[in-house]
């Protein structure tokens, strides 16, 4: 019974939040050097509805060819959550959020030197005190 706890994967629903952000909208706070970078994408992103941990709205753009950039921006303070996934192949791509969860699911490829996907890492993070704390680790064929 134990072994078969560790293999299961975490819910959205074992992380709830208090509530989902519904007040104005605050503005891109622009003291971090990536919303300077970043103001245009991020501005527009604030207009969206929070789709994690009930006031974040995720937000993703290219980087280049095969390159994915992701963050998360608050609609309560509009500031940027110090975590940021993706870049170029075998990057770590943001793949499940909630409004109602302080949960987030991420997968990255690993392919061998012909490119080859040969398996996913699935990671799971809970965002604890305005940070993204790893919680789980799994391994899965393609």
């Amino acid at each position: 019974m134990a072994a078969q706890a560790e293999n299961k994967s975490p819910k959205f629903t074992d992380y709830p939040v208090k509530s989902v952000y519904t007040g104005k909208t605050a503005k891109l706070d622009l003291s971090d050097p990536s919303a300077k970078m970043f103001r245009t994408r991020l501005s527009d992103a604030l207009k969206e509805k929070p789709d994690f941990a009930g006031e974040y709205v995720s937000t993703m753009w290219g980087c280049g060819a095969d390159c994915r950039s992701y963050s998360f921006i608050s609609k309560r303070t509009g500031k940027l959550l110090d975590a940021y996934f993706g870049g170029e192949s075998n990057a770590e791509d943001v793949v499940a959020t909630n409004p109602k969860s302080r949960l987030l699911v991420t997968e990255q490829e690993n392919k061998d030197e012909n490119y080859n996907v040969e398996s996913i890492t699935v990671r799971y993070y809970v965002l604890e005190n305005g940070k993204l704390k790893l919680i789980k680790t799994q391994k899965t064929k393609p």
